[in-house]
């Protein structure tokens, strides 16, 4: 599913997550999730119950480790997804004798640089084996107003050397386009 912001046009795509049960299949799901990141070009959030844990700290009464935890871990890992910290509470899940945290947001970092607030909260549990989450986008800044270029500050003196001192100031590691892109926004913004 694909949204794109009102407030600044930022598209992003979403994939809703009700995972399977059985240890068996949960393969199927992690080759899935791959497809859908190499089949996206747009940062990304994938949402829902995973019925995994990441870590044995996640559940409690039921401490085994086994490899679907592992293989977990390893899928947010090669997606590269940043798996945010649940604020509210530990566990998602509760069946009176396990708790767990099934349920969780996994976002892109590209999603994480437009949304720098994010965070994901527990909500209060009412009649479900499941809290409830929600994933806060914290707060929306608009878009800031285009730059304009004006052709008359080329005649004023000593302008377009400013702009190389500015531009050469600047210390921005990465690809070229990368680099280019960072000077341009510290210049410009």
């Amino acid at each position: 599913m694909f949204f794109r912001s009102v407030i600044d046009g930022f598209m992003w795509a979403f994939a809703g997550v009700y995972g399977p049960n059985a240890d068996s299949d949960r393969r199927l799901l992690w080759d899935e999730l791959a497809g859908l990141h190499s089949w996206w070009d747009l940062p990304w959030c994938i949402g829902g119950d995973f019925n995994v844990t990441r870590f044995s700290s996640e559940s409690f009464g039921n401490r085994r480790m086994c490899p679907t935890i592992s293989d977990f871990s390893e899928c947010i890992f090669e997606l590269n997804l940043v798996d945010l910290p649940l604020e509210g509470g530990i566990y998602t899940w509760v069946n009176n004798q396990t708790w767990s945290r099934l349920d969780r947001f996994l976002i892109s970092p590209e999603w994480e640089i437009h949304y720098p607030e994010v965070c994901q909260k527990r909500l209060p549990r009412l009649c479900s084996d499941h809290w409830p989450i929600m994933l806060d986008g914290g707060v929306i800044q608009r878009r800031q107003q285009h730059f304009k270029f004006e052709n008359m500050w080329l005649q004023t003196e000593g302008f377009v050397e400013r702009v190389g001192q500015w531009w050469s100031s600047y210390q921005i590691q990465g690809t070229p386009s990368f680099v280019f892109a960072g000077k341009l926004k510290a210049i410009l913004w």
